[in-house]
Protein backbone atom coordinates (compact mmCIF):
# COMPACT_ATOMS: atom_id res chain seq x y z
CA UNK A 1 0.00 0.00 0.00
CA UNK A 2 1.74 3.42 -1.01
CA UNK A 3 1.65 6.26 1.31
CA UNK A 4 1.09 9.81 0.10
CA UNK A 5 0.63 13.46 1.31
CA UNK A 6 -2.85 15.44 0.43
CA UNK A 7 -1.29 17.21 -2.42
CA UNK A 8 -0.22 13.73 -4.06
CA UNK A 9 -3.23 12.12 -3.78
CA UNK A 10 -5.26 15.11 -5.14
CA UNK A 11 -3.09 15.64 -8.24
CA UNK A 12 -3.32 11.72 -8.38
CA UNK A 13 -7.10 12.06 -8.70
CA UNK A 14 -6.69 14.71 -11.12
CA UNK A 15 -4.45 13.16 -13.16
CA UNK A 16 -7.17 9.96 -13.51
CA UNK A 17 -9.60 12.38 -14.26
CA UNK A 18 -8.03 13.63 -17.10
CA UNK A 19 -7.42 9.85 -18.79
CA UNK A 20 -11.77 9.80 -18.42
CA UNK A 21 -11.95 8.44 -15.04
CA UNK A 22 -14.37 11.24 -13.72
CA UNK A 23 -14.47 12.35 -9.65
CA UNK A 24 -18.22 10.73 -9.64
CA UNK A 25 -16.76 7.42 -11.03
CA UNK A 26 -14.03 7.94 -8.24
CA UNK A 27 -16.59 8.17 -5.57
CA UNK A 28 -18.97 5.65 -6.75
CA UNK A 29 -16.21 3.19 -6.39
CA UNK A 30 -14.97 4.22 -3.05
CA UNK A 31 -18.66 4.03 -1.78
CA UNK A 32 -18.91 0.56 -3.29
CA UNK A 33 -15.90 0.12 -1.59
CA UNK A 34 -17.01 1.04 1.96
CA UNK A 35 -20.42 -0.64 1.38
CA UNK A 36 -18.25 -3.71 0.51
CA UNK A 37 -16.32 -3.90 3.89
CA UNK A 38 -19.29 -3.07 6.22
CA UNK A 39 -21.64 -5.82 4.53
CA UNK A 40 -18.74 -8.31 5.20
CA UNK A 41 -18.88 -7.44 8.99
CA UNK A 42 -22.41 -6.96 9.50
CA UNK A 43 -24.44 -9.06 10.84
CA UNK A 44 -28.27 -9.47 11.16
CA UNK A 45 -29.73 -6.88 13.62
CA UNK A 46 -26.90 -4.30 13.62
CA UNK A 47 -27.39 -1.16 12.41
CA UNK A 48 -25.15 1.13 10.34
CA UNK A 49 -24.85 5.10 11.28
CA UNK A 50 -23.63 7.33 9.07
CA UNK A 51 -21.88 11.11 10.24
CA UNK A 52 -22.20 13.03 6.59
CA UNK A 53 -20.04 16.11 6.40
CA UNK A 54 -19.60 18.65 3.13
CA UNK A 55 -16.64 16.75 1.95
CA UNK A 56 -15.69 13.77 -0.67
CA UNK A 57 -15.92 11.22 2.03
CA UNK A 58 -19.26 12.88 3.17
CA UNK A 59 -20.44 11.60 -0.63
CA UNK A 60 -18.43 8.04 0.01
CA UNK A 61 -20.68 7.51 3.02
CA UNK A 62 -24.04 8.35 1.26
CA UNK A 63 -23.40 6.14 -0.93
CA UNK A 64 -22.29 3.33 0.72
CA UNK A 65 -25.30 3.68 3.14
CA UNK A 66 -27.44 3.67 -0.10
CA UNK A 67 -25.90 0.08 -0.63
CA UNK A 68 -26.22 -1.02 2.83
CA UNK A 69 -29.92 0.14 3.03
CA UNK A 70 -30.97 -1.35 -0.23
CA UNK A 71 -29.32 -4.80 1.63
CA UNK A 72 -32.02 -4.39 3.93
CA UNK A 73 -30.21 -2.94 7.31
CA UNK A 74 -31.01 -0.09 9.14
CA UNK A 75 -29.49 2.79 8.39
CA UNK A 76 -29.32 6.57 9.63
CA UNK A 77 -27.54 9.49 7.84
CA UNK A 78 -26.64 12.47 10.07
CA UNK A 79 -25.75 15.52 8.25
CA UNK A 80 -22.90 17.61 9.65
CA UNK A 81 -22.78 20.19 7.23
CA UNK A 82 -26.20 21.08 4.58
CA UNK A 83 -25.80 19.12 1.63
CA UNK A 84 -28.61 20.82 0.19
CA UNK A 85 -30.70 19.45 -3.61
CA UNK A 86 -27.54 16.74 -3.19
CA UNK A 87 -28.50 13.57 -5.57
CA UNK A 88 -26.82 11.09 -3.37
CA UNK A 89 -28.92 11.99 -0.16
CA UNK A 90 -31.96 11.62 -2.28
CA UNK A 91 -30.88 8.53 -3.38
CA UNK A 92 -30.03 7.41 -0.23
CA UNK A 93 -34.01 8.60 0.94
CA UNK A 94 -35.79 6.76 -2.30
CA UNK A 95 -33.28 3.83 -0.81
CA UNK A 96 -35.38 3.95 2.34
CA UNK A 97 -32.53 5.68 4.06
CA UNK A 98 -33.48 8.28 7.16
CA UNK A 99 -31.50 11.23 6.88
CA UNK A 100 -31.31 13.58 10.05
CA UNK A 101 -29.89 16.84 10.29
CA UNK A 102 -27.42 18.11 12.91
CA UNK A 103 -27.50 21.41 11.88
CA UNK A 104 -31.10 21.81 13.31
CA UNK A 105 -31.07 22.59 16.83
CA UNK A 106 -32.36 20.37 19.16
CA UNK A 107 -31.39 16.55 16.80
CA UNK A 108 -28.64 15.53 18.52
CA UNK A 109 -30.54 13.68 20.83
CA UNK A 110 -31.32 11.52 17.65
CA UNK A 111 -27.74 10.60 17.37
CA UNK A 112 -27.58 10.16 20.83
CA UNK A 113 -30.44 7.43 20.83
CA UNK A 114 -28.90 5.64 17.60
CA UNK A 115 -25.55 4.80 19.12
CA UNK A 116 -26.71 1.67 20.58
CA UNK A 117 -24.60 -1.84 21.75
CA UNK A 118 -23.21 -3.30 18.33
CA UNK A 119 -23.92 -0.70 15.96
CA UNK A 120 -21.83 0.31 13.36
CA UNK A 121 -20.50 4.33 12.79
CA UNK A 122 -18.87 5.72 9.52
CA UNK A 123 -17.39 8.14 10.26
CA UNK A 124 -17.45 10.81 7.00
CA UNK A 125 -17.62 13.98 8.89
CA UNK A 126 -14.62 15.43 8.14
CA UNK A 127 -12.25 14.57 5.63
CA UNK A 128 -8.44 15.06 4.54
CA UNK A 129 -8.52 18.32 3.67
CA UNK A 130 -9.43 19.18 7.89
CA UNK A 131 -6.52 21.01 9.69
CA UNK A 132 -6.35 22.52 13.02
CA UNK A 133 -7.46 24.19 14.69
CA UNK A 134 -10.89 23.06 15.10
CA UNK A 135 -13.34 26.26 16.34
CA UNK A 136 -17.15 27.84 16.46
CA UNK A 137 -19.44 25.30 16.25
CA UNK A 138 -17.79 22.62 14.51
CA UNK A 139 -15.84 22.30 17.30
CA UNK A 140 -19.24 22.30 20.08
CA UNK A 141 -20.73 19.55 17.67
CA UNK A 142 -17.52 17.43 17.87
CA UNK A 143 -17.32 17.28 21.66
CA UNK A 144 -21.04 16.15 21.65
CA UNK A 145 -20.04 13.75 19.33
CA UNK A 146 -17.15 12.85 20.50
CA UNK A 147 -18.79 12.24 23.94
CA UNK A 148 -21.82 10.30 22.64
CA UNK A 149 -19.45 7.59 21.27
CA UNK A 150 -17.25 7.69 24.45
CA UNK A 151 -20.93 6.61 26.14
CA UNK A 152 -20.61 3.55 24.22
CA UNK A 153 -17.64 1.54 24.12
CA UNK A 154 -19.45 -1.11 21.93
CA UNK A 155 -19.58 0.26 18.86
CA UNK A 156 -17.70 -0.10 16.03
CA UNK A 157 -16.29 3.35 14.52
CA UNK A 158 -15.11 3.22 10.96
CA UNK A 159 -13.38 6.10 9.44
CA UNK A 160 -13.94 6.63 6.11
CA UNK A 161 -10.30 8.03 4.55
CA UNK A 162 -9.11 9.70 7.30
CA UNK A 163 -10.77 9.93 10.73
CA UNK A 164 -12.53 13.49 12.10
CA UNK A 165 -10.41 15.27 14.00
CA UNK A 166 -6.82 14.24 12.62
CA UNK A 167 -5.04 16.40 10.23
CA UNK A 168 -3.64 13.46 7.42
CA UNK A 169 -0.84 15.61 6.21
CA UNK A 170 0.85 16.14 9.41
CA UNK A 171 -0.83 13.50 11.86
CA UNK A 172 -1.66 16.34 14.40
CA UNK A 173 -5.20 15.20 15.45
CA UNK A 174 -7.65 17.59 18.08
CA UNK A 175 -9.14 16.25 21.73
CA UNK A 176 -12.45 15.75 19.99
CA UNK A 177 -11.17 13.27 17.10
CA UNK A 178 -13.20 10.60 16.75
CA UNK A 179 -11.11 7.52 17.53
CA UNK A 180 -11.34 4.90 14.89
CA UNK A 181 -11.42 0.62 15.38
CA UNK A 182 -10.67 0.86 11.07
CA UNK A 183 -9.62 3.45 8.61
CA UNK A 184 -10.65 3.01 4.94
CA UNK A 185 -8.67 4.69 3.14
CA UNK A 186 -8.94 5.01 -0.82
CA UNK A 187 -6.47 4.39 -3.20
CA UNK A 188 -3.22 5.46 -0.73
CA UNK A 189 -2.42 5.89 2.65
CA UNK A 190 -2.50 9.18 3.46
CA UNK A 191 0.81 9.74 5.25
CA UNK A 192 -0.40 11.92 8.04
CA UNK A 193 -2.35 7.94 9.55
CA UNK A 194 1.15 6.77 10.10
CA UNK A 195 2.06 10.13 12.55
CA UNK A 196 1.44 10.06 15.46
CA UNK A 197 -0.80 11.51 17.70
CA UNK A 198 -3.04 10.18 14.55
CA UNK A 199 -1.69 6.53 14.32
CA UNK A 200 -2.97 5.80 17.56
CA UNK A 201 -6.56 7.28 16.63
CA UNK A 202 -6.78 5.45 13.23
CA UNK A 203 -7.22 1.83 14.14
CA UNK A 204 -6.28 -1.07 11.30
CA UNK A 205 -5.92 0.90 8.23
CA UNK A 206 -7.48 -0.92 5.01
CA UNK A 207 -7.19 0.09 1.55
CA UNK A 208 -10.21 0.80 -0.71
CA UNK A 209 -9.91 0.98 -4.15
CA UNK A 210 -11.32 3.90 -6.28
CA UNK A 211 -11.39 2.48 -9.87
CA UNK A 212 -7.76 4.43 -10.99
CA UNK A 213 -5.46 1.16 -10.64
CA UNK A 214 -2.12 1.95 -9.57
CA UNK A 215 -1.08 5.33 -8.50
CA UNK A 216 2.17 4.94 -9.80
CA UNK A 217 1.25 5.65 -13.17
CA UNK A 218 -0.02 9.29 -12.37
CA UNK A 219 2.63 10.22 -9.87
CA UNK A 220 6.70 10.29 -10.38
CA UNK A 221 7.63 10.83 -6.52
CA UNK A 222 8.68 7.15 -5.30
CA UNK A 223 5.78 7.09 -2.44
CA UNK A 224 6.68 5.24 0.81
CA UNK A 225 4.96 1.99 0.75
CA UNK A 226 2.77 0.77 4.31
CA UNK A 227 3.97 -3.05 4.64
CA UNK A 228 0.95 -5.03 4.67
CA UNK A 229 0.71 -9.60 5.01
CA UNK A 230 0.96 -9.83 1.68
CA UNK A 231 4.55 -8.09 0.95
CA UNK A 232 5.46 -10.46 4.11
CA UNK A 233 4.23 -13.84 2.27
CA UNK A 234 6.05 -12.83 -0.55
CA UNK A 235 9.43 -12.59 0.87
CA UNK A 236 9.10 -15.87 3.02
CA UNK A 237 11.85 -17.78 2.37
CA UNK A 238 11.85 -21.14 0.33
CA UNK A 239 12.11 -24.03 2.90
CA UNK A 240 12.93 -27.26 -0.08
CA UNK A 241 12.19 -30.61 1.26
CA UNK A 242 15.29 -31.50 0.37
CA UNK A 243 16.92 -29.20 2.43
CA UNK A 244 19.73 -29.38 5.02
CA UNK A 245 21.26 -27.25 8.02
CA UNK A 246 23.68 -25.93 5.11
CA UNK A 247 20.69 -25.52 2.52
CA UNK A 248 19.47 -23.05 5.36
CA UNK A 249 22.89 -21.02 6.31
CA UNK A 250 24.97 -20.42 9.77
CA UNK A 251 25.11 -17.11 11.08
CA UNK A 252 27.82 -16.11 13.62
CA UNK A 253 26.15 -13.90 16.47
CA UNK A 254 28.78 -12.03 18.61
CA UNK A 255 26.91 -11.47 21.25
CA UNK A 256 26.94 -11.19 25.57
CA UNK A 257 29.05 -10.11 28.36
CA UNK A 258 29.14 -11.25 31.72
CA UNK A 259 26.92 -8.45 32.39
CA UNK A 260 24.74 -9.04 29.37
CA UNK A 261 24.18 -13.01 29.40
CA UNK A 262 20.69 -13.03 28.07
CA UNK A 263 21.51 -11.14 25.16
CA UNK A 264 23.59 -13.95 23.65
CA UNK A 265 20.62 -16.61 24.30
CA UNK A 266 17.72 -14.06 22.52
CA UNK A 267 19.90 -13.12 19.36
CA UNK A 268 20.96 -16.78 19.00
CA UNK A 269 17.79 -18.16 19.65
CA UNK A 270 16.37 -15.87 17.54
CA UNK A 271 18.20 -17.09 14.35
CA UNK A 272 17.01 -20.48 14.88
CA UNK A 273 13.29 -19.56 15.07
CA UNK A 274 13.75 -17.09 12.12
CA UNK A 275 14.67 -20.44 9.64
CA UNK A 276 18.62 -20.86 10.29
CA UNK A 277 20.16 -23.90 9.48
CA UNK A 278 23.05 -23.05 12.18
CA UNK A 279 23.54 -20.49 14.77
CA UNK A 280 27.31 -20.08 15.56
CA UNK A 281 27.80 -17.90 19.12
CA UNK A 282 30.82 -15.97 19.87
CA UNK A 283 31.48 -15.19 23.25
CA UNK A 284 32.69 -14.81 26.64
CA UNK A 285 33.88 -17.87 28.56
CA UNK A 286 31.43 -17.16 31.44
CA UNK A 287 28.67 -16.11 28.66
CA UNK A 288 29.03 -19.57 26.85
CA UNK A 289 28.97 -21.67 30.54
CA UNK A 290 25.81 -20.23 31.84
CA UNK A 291 24.32 -20.69 28.45
CA UNK A 292 25.23 -23.79 26.64
CA UNK A 293 22.95 -26.15 28.63
CA UNK A 294 20.15 -23.92 27.82
CA UNK A 295 21.25 -22.94 23.93
CA UNK A 296 21.91 -26.69 23.11
CA UNK A 297 21.37 -26.34 19.27
CA UNK A 298 24.30 -23.87 18.85
CA UNK A 299 28.03 -24.16 18.18
CA UNK A 300 30.26 -22.42 20.22
CA UNK A 301 32.57 -19.90 19.71
CA UNK A 302 34.98 -18.37 22.83
CA UNK A 303 35.98 -14.75 22.66
CA UNK A 304 38.88 -13.68 25.07
CA UNK A 305 38.04 -11.74 27.53
CA UNK A 306 39.37 -8.28 29.01
CA UNK A 307 37.96 -6.08 31.97
CA UNK A 308 34.75 -7.76 31.33
CA UNK A 309 34.40 -7.00 28.10
CA UNK A 310 36.24 -8.54 24.75
CA UNK A 311 39.51 -8.34 24.38
CA UNK A 312 40.84 -6.70 21.14
CA UNK A 313 42.82 -9.84 20.58
CA UNK A 314 39.89 -12.09 20.83
CA UNK A 315 39.68 -11.40 17.26
CA UNK A 316 41.56 -13.86 15.74
CA UNK A 317 39.42 -16.75 16.90
CA UNK A 318 36.74 -15.67 14.78
CA UNK A 319 38.39 -15.69 11.60
CA UNK A 320 37.34 -19.60 10.50
CA UNK A 321 33.96 -18.84 11.68
CA UNK A 322 34.07 -15.23 9.82
CA UNK A 323 35.18 -17.84 6.31
CA UNK A 324 32.36 -20.13 6.94
CA UNK A 325 29.53 -18.13 8.05
CA UNK A 326 26.87 -16.73 5.66
CA UNK A 327 25.38 -13.89 7.59
CA UNK A 328 26.75 -11.79 10.99
CA UNK A 329 24.81 -10.07 13.63
CA UNK A 330 26.97 -8.02 16.46
CA UNK A 331 25.96 -5.99 19.42
CA UNK A 332 23.26 -7.38 21.77
CA UNK A 333 24.86 -7.29 25.18
CA UNK A 334 28.36 -5.93 24.18
CA UNK A 335 28.37 -3.35 26.76
CA UNK A 336 30.64 0.09 25.88
CA UNK A 337 33.85 -0.48 27.35
CA UNK A 338 37.11 0.75 25.71
CA UNK A 339 37.92 -2.87 24.79
CA UNK A 340 35.12 -3.28 22.83
CA UNK A 341 35.56 -0.50 20.91
CA UNK A 342 39.18 -1.77 20.11
CA UNK A 343 37.91 -5.16 19.21
CA UNK A 344 35.44 -3.64 16.84
CA UNK A 345 37.86 -1.75 15.05
CA UNK A 346 40.18 -4.97 14.89
CA UNK A 347 37.27 -6.86 13.51
CA UNK A 348 36.01 -4.68 10.95
CA UNK A 349 39.01 -5.21 8.79
CA UNK A 350 38.54 -8.93 8.96
CA UNK A 351 35.05 -9.18 7.86
CA UNK A 352 34.13 -10.51 4.09
CA UNK A 353 33.32 -7.74 1.96
CA UNK A 354 30.26 -9.66 0.52
CA UNK A 355 29.32 -10.87 4.18
CA UNK A 356 25.91 -9.58 4.85
CA UNK A 357 25.78 -7.76 8.43
CA UNK A 358 23.38 -6.97 11.42
CA UNK A 359 24.81 -3.91 13.39
CA UNK A 360 22.93 -3.39 16.45
CA UNK A 361 22.75 -1.71 20.30
CA UNK A 362 26.19 -1.26 21.89
CA UNK A 363 27.08 -2.49 18.35
CA UNK A 364 26.18 -0.15 16.75
CA UNK A 365 27.11 2.98 19.12
CA UNK A 366 30.62 1.84 19.17
CA UNK A 367 30.03 1.29 15.29
CA UNK A 368 29.31 4.93 15.34
CA UNK A 369 32.48 6.37 17.19
CA UNK A 370 34.90 4.94 14.38
CA UNK A 371 36.05 7.54 11.82
CA UNK A 372 34.02 7.15 8.61
CA UNK A 373 32.83 3.78 9.81
CA UNK A 374 30.95 3.76 6.55
CA UNK A 375 33.41 3.31 4.17
CA UNK A 376 34.28 0.21 6.80
CA UNK A 377 31.14 -1.96 6.63
CA UNK A 378 30.13 -4.65 3.59
CA UNK A 379 27.92 -2.93 1.41
CA UNK A 380 25.10 -5.92 2.69
CA UNK A 381 25.25 -3.57 6.31
CA UNK A 382 21.77 -3.55 8.11
CA UNK A 383 21.61 -0.95 11.18
CA UNK A 384 18.80 -1.16 13.25
CA UNK A 385 18.80 2.21 15.89
CA UNK A 386 16.02 2.75 17.81
CA UNK A 387 15.71 6.59 18.03
CA UNK A 388 18.55 6.97 21.20
CA UNK A 389 20.92 4.72 19.12
CA UNK A 390 20.10 7.26 16.05
CA UNK A 391 21.07 10.32 17.84
CA UNK A 392 24.53 9.03 19.25
CA UNK A 393 25.69 7.79 15.84
CA UNK A 394 24.24 10.92 14.31
CA UNK A 395 25.05 13.52 16.62
CA UNK A 396 21.46 14.84 16.31
CA UNK A 397 18.94 15.04 19.43
CA UNK A 398 15.94 12.27 19.88
CA UNK A 399 13.45 14.88 19.40
CA UNK A 400 15.32 16.17 15.33
CA UNK A 401 15.40 12.75 14.42
CA UNK A 402 11.60 11.35 16.09
CA UNK A 403 10.69 14.91 14.43
CA UNK A 404 10.87 13.54 10.45
CA UNK A 405 11.41 10.13 11.07
CA UNK A 406 11.01 9.00 7.61
CA UNK A 407 13.02 11.54 6.39
CA UNK A 408 16.00 11.18 8.79
CA UNK A 409 16.35 7.04 8.17
CA UNK A 410 15.99 8.07 4.10
CA UNK A 411 19.11 10.47 4.70
CA UNK A 412 21.25 8.82 6.43
CA UNK A 413 20.70 5.29 4.43
CA UNK A 414 21.26 6.86 1.56
CA UNK A 415 24.53 8.63 3.08
CA UNK A 416 25.99 5.37 4.64
CA UNK A 417 24.66 3.11 1.63
CA UNK A 418 23.08 0.52 3.90
CA UNK A 419 19.62 -0.79 4.75
CA UNK A 420 18.52 1.30 7.98
CA UNK A 421 15.70 0.13 10.59
CA UNK A 422 14.63 2.68 12.76
CA UNK A 423 12.91 0.93 15.22
CA UNK A 424 9.45 2.58 17.37
CA UNK A 425 6.33 3.03 16.89
CA UNK A 426 5.74 2.44 12.94
CA UNK A 427 9.42 1.19 12.54
CA UNK A 428 10.80 2.75 9.39
CA UNK A 429 12.83 0.55 7.23
CA UNK A 430 14.78 2.79 4.45
CA UNK A 431 16.81 1.45 1.58
CA UNK A 432 20.15 3.03 0.58
CA UNK A 433 18.44 3.35 -3.25
CA UNK A 434 16.18 5.99 -1.37
CA UNK A 435 12.96 3.67 -1.20
CA UNK A 436 11.34 3.42 2.61
CA UNK A 437 8.40 1.24 3.72
CA UNK A 438 7.01 1.80 7.05
CA UNK A 439 5.27 -0.91 9.55
CA UNK A 440 1.57 -0.52 10.41
CA UNK A 441 2.26 -2.19 14.20
CA UNK A 442 2.34 0.08 17.17
CA UNK A 443 2.51 -2.23 20.01
CA UNK A 444 4.00 -0.98 23.28
CA UNK A 445 4.48 -4.91 24.12
CA UNK A 446 7.57 -4.54 22.36
CA UNK A 447 8.91 -1.71 24.17
CA UNK A 448 10.86 -4.33 26.77
CA UNK A 449 14.46 -4.63 27.32
CA UNK A 450 15.98 -7.47 25.04
CA UNK A 451 13.01 -6.54 22.04
CA UNK A 452 15.85 -5.61 19.81
CA UNK A 453 18.02 -8.45 20.42
CA UNK A 454 15.04 -10.88 18.93
CA UNK A 455 15.31 -8.60 15.95
CA UNK A 456 19.05 -8.64 15.62
CA UNK A 457 19.05 -12.69 15.70
CA UNK A 458 15.83 -12.81 13.48
CA UNK A 459 17.54 -10.09 10.61
CA UNK A 460 21.06 -12.62 11.07
CA UNK A 461 18.86 -16.01 10.36
CA UNK A 462 17.00 -14.92 7.85
CA UNK A 463 20.19 -13.15 5.78
CA UNK A 464 21.31 -16.66 6.35
CA UNK A 465 19.29 -18.22 4.35
CA UNK A 466 19.85 -15.94 1.55
CA UNK A 467 17.84 -13.17 1.94
CA UNK A 468 18.86 -9.90 0.54
CA UNK A 469 19.19 -6.90 2.97
CA UNK A 470 15.71 -5.23 1.60
CA UNK A 471 13.56 -8.77 1.87
CA UNK A 472 15.51 -9.74 5.47
CA UNK A 473 14.71 -6.40 7.31
CA UNK A 474 11.12 -6.33 5.40
CA UNK A 475 9.98 -9.94 6.58
CA UNK A 476 12.12 -9.43 10.10
CA UNK A 477 10.37 -6.40 11.25
CA UNK A 478 6.99 -7.87 10.20
CA UNK A 479 8.02 -10.93 12.31
CA UNK A 480 9.24 -9.36 15.01
CA UNK A 481 6.11 -6.72 14.79
CA UNK A 482 3.51 -9.82 14.94
CA UNK A 483 5.28 -11.86 17.12
CA UNK A 484 4.73 -8.71 19.56
CA UNK A 485 1.30 -8.51 19.33
CA UNK A 486 0.91 -12.40 19.43
CA UNK A 487 2.69 -11.84 22.97
CA UNK A 488 0.74 -9.04 23.58
CA UNK A 489 -3.02 -11.12 22.93
CA UNK A 490 -1.93 -14.54 24.72
CA UNK A 491 -1.18 -12.41 27.76
CA UNK A 492 -4.03 -10.48 27.78
CA UNK A 493 -1.85 -6.83 28.19
CA UNK A 494 1.41 -5.40 26.77
CA UNK A 495 2.54 -4.54 30.19
CA UNK A 496 3.51 -8.21 31.31
CA UNK A 497 5.27 -8.88 27.48
CA UNK A 498 9.15 -9.42 27.80
CA UNK A 499 11.86 -10.29 25.10
CA UNK A 500 11.33 -13.94 25.85
CA UNK A 501 7.69 -14.01 25.38
CA UNK A 502 8.36 -12.08 21.97
CA UNK A 503 10.83 -14.92 21.39
CA UNK A 504 8.67 -17.87 21.39
CA UNK A 505 6.02 -16.29 19.63
CA UNK A 506 8.41 -15.80 16.85
CA UNK A 507 6.67 -19.55 15.34
CA UNK A 508 2.67 -17.97 15.27
CA UNK A 509 3.85 -14.73 13.69
CA UNK A 510 5.61 -16.90 10.88
CA UNK A 511 1.95 -19.49 10.91
CA UNK A 512 0.14 -15.59 10.90
CA UNK A 513 1.91 -15.14 7.56
CA UNK A 514 1.13 -18.45 5.90
CA UNK A 515 -2.48 -18.47 7.17
CA UNK A 516 -3.98 -15.20 7.46
CA UNK A 517 -7.50 -16.11 8.03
Amino acid sequence: MKIVSIGQMKAIEKSANKTGITYETMMAHAGNGVAEWVLAHLEPKMGVIGLVGSGNNGGDTLIALTRIAVKGYRTQAFLVRARDEDPLVTEYINAGGVVIDLTIECTLQYLEAAIGPGSILLDGMLGTGFHLPMKGSLLSLMTQIHDAIQQQPEIMVIAVDCPSGVDCDSGEATEQCLKADYTLTMAAAKQGLLIEPASSLTGEITLVDIGIGDISQYIADDCPILMDEALAFNLLPKRPDTGHKGTFGTCLVVAGTRQYTGAAYLAGKAAYLAGCGLVNVATVPAVRESLAGRLIEAVWTIILENEGGYAPSGVKGLRKALESSDALALGPGWGLKETNLAFLEALLPMIPTDLPVVFDADGLKLLGRIEKWWEKVPAQTILTPHPGEMSEITGRPIAEIQANRWNNAKKYAQDWGVTLVLKGAHTVIALPDGQIFISPVSDSALGTAGSGDVLTGILGGLLAQGAQPKEAALLGVWLHAFAGIQAHQQLGGAESVTALDILEAIPSAFLKIKRPV
